[in-house]
């Protein structure tokens, strides 16, 4: 099977211009069920749609692939999208997308056109490839260019494959000679489609420019292509496990590894292959934690995050339940007493789950049970949560140093040490330095944290509650949003499932999330949409509704200057300061609008969601500076000036002195514009008003369709 074969020519869209990534996911879902490989458009849109929620398949170089599994596709299916001009989809570098790819692939499909879908992936890595797309101007020339290289790739494929074979009975010839590979890889991510295949690709390219020899495990939807042998690894200098997910890592015990994410596969090749073949490269063991390649704070934010991500589904049920159970009309039934146990009992595992996790992030599955018994301890000593914060490093330390002990001194008998060893010696040793060392002033903290909340007057309240709501906008993902998250989710934690200070935390902290996006849509659609360019307008209502179900990154497309975060801080902190002041609480980390009936006091709750996005949502009028109502900025007039001679430019007339050779460009063209990073360049050589509307919108968004590429802008 053949890419050809899943692409049909009417799935096909040449010079698209999506407004957003949302309208691209759109229009590629329609152009590939013209195909007929869907049955259901809409449910497979939803498909794609749930799948971008995980993470963005903007793989970066101006490339993404949006794909999904579902019932609603009758058959494999492709269809690809140029945009001329880009389109915002989130990208890993955060740069503008030009070529789409989407693949549809039914629920129980067979491993045939994963094969295509996997070279689709590798040809994409080929940079003339790319160009050869991107400069198609009709729909056959398209399908021309990659019937083009996906000979050449089968040339490729076949001149390895006779030098391999080659190279076998030159080894088979000469059975003394060692052969091997000097790095073995595996790539993995969660979906097992594009990331997995691209990173292997990049992997092998970048090794062959080395003239390094690699084998790389592509572990994918379809299962493991080019396993790796264990004459494979026994013969390997180093490992390189690029993966999102799980994958069996303790077949590379006494090993050099580097362990990174996929993406990293995908972009920074190079660098992993020098990292593993360095001599001070980690070696990996059973339990071992030195195999990750990031610092140590890094690596325990990152157990602490593994921690975190376990206990929110438990938090939200717990809670969530609790919380109806004490509602008037259902509290003295029997429905809120069985509701009520319920929730009371998955709140008791909120402790034993985090510390697990945590120890089994540090040091695999032999450290669960000592993580397990870590969060025992904390409960069992009221510790609250900070205990168990504590208790599931400790668990995760000793699991890890009994793994080492073991292997150095008491070699043989792994199983017997799996099953018992090393689970009841974690737990034991846990348990002492839990009781003894870390409960006592876990014990201390925590209450000192919960009296503080507890006892404070409402000025210091209201603070907290500003500071942490505003984190919550001021990065968008970033460390400040991860920390005022992290603190709002541990506090809920530490007093489910009942109401505590923790909920009150969460509350200020929820609407931190809230506000921005519904502020931004609040401002572009109803208040001031005279002031936002074209795509935001559109964007509006849909900012507005992911505001309301607390997605922050709703936002995003309205950042486009660095001063509108400050509308988004000065939001979410007066909406923060407002819950608190009213002593407002939430019983679960998520859930936006839908736990708001639930909350306590939910009408000041309302009311300091609905202040907070009225501020913001001024705030965004007045700093966002103004563009016309087209979304296109007016023309702005060309001042030739020498770089020897800034003075000079500073003091040129504003009418338009455009040299000679230059005028016939500048009088075709109506209405031209400047990119926001010429007009900062040199904002002495720009007409009056034009840098504040400049700065205005994005470069992608500024230049008309109907501007020639190559044309210089008008404002240096």
């Amino acid at each position: 099977m053949r890419i050809r074969d899943l692409l049909d020519k009417q799935s096909v869209c040449l010079n698209a211009a999506p407004v957003s990534k949302e309208a691209a996911i759109t229009t590629l879902a329609d152009f590939m069920a013209k195909s007929g490989c869907i049955s259901d458009v809409d449910s497979y849109r939803e498909a794609v749609f749930e799948r971008e929620r995980k993470s963005s398949t903007g793989l970066g170089e101006g490339i993404a692939i949006p794909h999904a599994k579902s019932d609603a596709v009758l058959r494999p299916g492709l269809a690809s999208m140029v945009v001329p001009n880009g389109v915002d989809f989130d990208s890993i570098d955060g740069e503008p997308v030009h070529l789409l790819f989407m693949i549809a692939s039914p629920l129980q499909a067979s491993d045939s056109h994963l094969d295509v879908l996997a070279r689709l992936s590798t040809l994409l890595i080929n940079e003339d490839f790319r160009k050869s797309l991107l400069a198609a101007k009709t729909v056959d020339e398209y399908l021309e260019a990659i019937d083009r290289a996906e000979a050449a790739e089968d040339e490729k494929e076949a001149q390895e494959a006779a030098e391999e074979q080659q190279a076998q009975q030159e080894s088979a010839d000469q059975p003394a000679q060692k052969k091997g590979y000097d790095i073995v890889a595996v790539t993995a991510c969660p979906a097992g489609l594009s990331h997995t295949y691209m990173a292997a690709e990049a992997l092998e390219h970048k090794a062959k420019e080395m003239g390094i020899s690699i084998k790389v495990e592509a572990d994918g939807a379809a299962g493991n292509r080019n396993s790796l042998l264990p004459e494979d690894i026994a013969s390997a200098k180093a490992v390189i496990v690029a993966a999102d997910r799980a994958i069996d890592i303790d077949r590379f015990v006494g090993k050099r590894m580097v362990r990174t994410g996929v993406v990293d596969g995908v972009h920074r090749p190079e660098e992993l292959i020098k990292k593993a073949l360095d001599p001070n490269c980690p070696v990996y063991k059973i339990g071992s934690m030195a195999a990750e390649s990031s610092n140590l704070p890094m690596k325990l934010y990152r157990h602490l995050m593994s921690g975190l991500t376990y206990i929110l589904p438990l938090a939200a049920t717990a809670g969530v339940l609790s919380a109806v159970a004490r509602l008037e009309f259902v509290q003295t039934s029997s429905l809120g007493l069985f509701l009520e146990t319920i929730g009371y009992s998955i709140g008791t595992l909120l402790f034993p789950v985090l510390s697990a996790f945590i120890a089994f992030s540090m040091a695999g599955r032999m450290a669960l049970v000592a993580g397990f018994t870590g969060g025992v301890m904390a409960d069992m000593a009221s510790a609250g949560v900070i205990g168990a914060l504590l208790n599931g490093f400790v668990g995760g330390g000793v699991s890890f140093v009994v793994a080492r002990v073991a292997q150095k001194y008491l070699k043989g008998h792994d199983a017997m040490f799996a099953l018992l060893v090393y689970p009841l010696a974690g737990a034991v040793l846990t348990t002492l330095i839990a009781q003894f060392v870390t409960n006592l002033p876990a014990a201390l903290l925590d209450n000192l944290i919960t009296g503080f909340i507890n006892n404070a007057n409402t000025l210091t309240l209201v603070i907290v509650g500003m500071v942490l709501a505003g984190m919550m906008s001021a990065d968008m993902g970033g460390p400040f949003n991860k920390i005022s998250y992290a603190t709002g989710v541990l506090l809920l934690a530490d007093c489910l499932p009942e109401n505590g200070p923790g909920s009150m935390v969460m509350a200020a902290v929820m609407l931190g999330g809230m506000v921005p996006p519904m502020a931004a849509g609040l401002a572009s659609k109803l208040i001031a949409p005279h002031r936002f360019s074209q795509k935001e307008r559109d964007l509006g209502w849909q900012a507005m509704f992911k505001g309301v179900l607390f997605i922050t990154e709703g936002v995003i497309p309205y950042l486009v200057v660095p001063r509108m975060r400050v509308a988004c801080i000065v939001g979410s902190a007066t909406a923060g300061g407002f819950s608190m002041l009213f002593r407002c609480g939430v019983a679960a980390p998520h859930g936006g609008v839908f736990l708001m009936p639930i909350a306590i006091n939910p009408l000041h709750y309302v009311g300091a969601f609905v202040v907070g996005s009225l501020v913001g949502a001024l705030c965004f009028t007045a700093l966002r500076p103004q563009t016309v109502e087209s979304g296109v900025l007016p023309r702005v007039k060309k001042v030739k000036a020498a770089a020897a001679a800034p003075a000079a430019a500073a003091e040129a007339p504003a009418e338009d002195v455009t040299p000679p050779a230059e005028a016939s460009t500048a009088e075709a063209t109506a209405e031209t514009v400047a990119a926001p990073e010429a007009t900062a360049a040199a904002p002495e050589a720009t007409a009056p008003g034009a840098e504040s509307a400049a700065d205005s919108v994005p470069a992608a968004e500024a230049v008309p369709a109907e501007t020639p590429a190559a044309q210089e802008p008008v404002s240096k």
